[in-house]
């Protein structure tokens, strides 16, 4: 495979690493949203309802923040590679 081949492959896989992070973010703030509509809404809340809920967007929140940063900083570095590999040529290409 060559080298821009793996490179593009590479970007679109960081890409949808991103995207999944988006979505489990999203979700995470749908979660949230919902506690505190619950806990807000003047009626009896139910507290352990909303405590579990609250609980479960903690991993949520934490994989798709992980899986956000992952894909940015996978897309930030291909992109650098990409420049150092095109700033090289120039130099090769301007000692001859």
């Amino acid at each position: 495979m060559r080298s821009r081949d793996f490179d593009l492959e590479f970007r679109d896989r960081a890409v949808k690493v991103r995207s999944w992070g988006v979505g489990l973010l999203v979700a995470a703030a749908v979660l949230w949203i919902w506690a505190a509509k619950e806990l807000f809404i003047p009626r009896e809340p139910d507290l352990q309802e909303i405590v579990t809920v609250l609980g479960a967007s903690i991993p949520v929140s934490v994989a798709g923040g992980s899986l956000f940063t992952i894909g940015i900083v996978s897309r930030r570095m291909s992109a650098h590679s990409q420049a150092m590999r095109e700033l090289d040529k120039l130099a090769a290409s301007s000692k001859d």
